[in-house]
Order: structure tokens, then C-alpha cells, then sequence
């Protein structure tokens, strides 16, 4: 089971990842503008790999202890992403995420969940040096968010399945 956690922004909240996401992540995977750079091919993902790519957020919760969070908004109750923390094997370190479906994308929502979830990890991570987003070169509005969380680039690459994605960084506030 997923833990009972939830944030609280001034116009979202967020919970953990569950079951009940799964068809609204679908159709998130589904839509061009969304799915450009979190897939390897930039096209939609099918309805049995975007279902796959749901349980494993789900269980990354039960190995990890985190990971991402659902987005709605508080006055309408409306899913709207995912953001949060994620590390699955072979990642280079703790990254902090974010996926905003089409129709909430360009209201800052992004940046807003990300830092709620930032300041999430850092609290219960006590001893964790900083966190990262992987950021593809060509990614300017995932670039701009990572600037409105306080992010820099590390000037370190990952390659993940032959695509060379930036290391952003932010260090643990002092």
C-alpha cells in the first residue's frame, strides 16, 4: 500500500501515485506536446506501456519509500500531473521529476509541486547533499522550471538508453 501522505501548495495538493492515476496518466502519455521528451521515441506511449510505466511509479513507493506524487488542483479536485521524487536502479542520484498534462501546462504548477516535494525529501533526507533533475539539452520549458526551483546545471551528462540528458542540480539548503 501506498503511504497517507499528502502536500499542500497554495493551489494544488499532491498524494502519492496510486491505482486511481493510472487512466488519467494514460491519457496524459497520450498527448503530443506532454510526451515529446519522457519517452525515449517522443511519440505516445501505448495503453499497456503507459499502464507498465504506472505500476512502476506505484512500486517504486514500496521499494524506495518515495516517489512521484499525484497533482490536482484544490479548487477543482482536477489531476493534473505527476512530480516528485524518483531513483529507480542506475540512476545517477535522487531526481526530482515533473509531468504536467496539456491542459494545466503554462500556469506554473510544475515548478509549485516540485519545490513542495523538494522541501518533502529534504526534511525526511536528512543527510542527502542535493537533488537533480535529468533534463534533456532541447527541454527549454523543463529547463525554465528547473531555473524557478533554484536548479544549475552540473555540467555532468547521463546517458539513459542513448539519449545524453543534462544533470541540473540543487544542494541541500544550508
Amino acid at each position: 500500500m501506498t503511504p497517507n501522505i499528502k502536500l499542500y501548495t497554495d493551489r494544488l495538493y499532491l498524494r502519492p501515485f496510486s491505482a486511481d492515476d493510472i487512466e488519467p496518466h494514460i491519457a496524459m502519455m497520450g498527448e503530443g506536446a506532454a510526451i515529446d521528451f519522457l519517452t525515449t521515441n517522443k511519440k505516445a506511449q501505448s495503453y499497456g506501456e503507459a499502464w507498465r510505466a504506472c505500476a512502476s511509479f506505484i512500486g517504486h513507493w514500496q521499494i524506495r519509500g518515495f516517489g512521484f506524487f499525484s497533482v490536482f488542483e484544490r479548487d477543482t479536485g482536477n489531476w493534473v500531473g505527476r512530480v516528485g521524487p524518483w531513483e529507480p536502479g542506475g540512476w545517477p542520484a535522487l531526481e526530482v521529476g515533473w509531468a504536467i498534462c496539456e491542459a494545466a501546462q503554462g500556469k506554473g504548477y510544475a515548478p509549485e509541486a516540485a519545490l513542495a516535494t523538494i522541501d518533502w525529501v529534504f526534511e525526511r533526507y536528512r543527510n542527502l547533499p542535493r537533488i537533480i533533475s535529468l533534463i534533456d539539452p532541447d527541454n527549454k520549458n523543463s529547463q525554465a522550471v528547473a531555473r524557478k526551483i533554484g536548479e544549475q546545471v552540473s555540467g555532468q551528462i547521463h546517458d539513459y538508453a542513448g539519449i545524453k540528458l543534462d544533470i541540473w542540480e540543487l544542494p541541500r539548503p544550508a
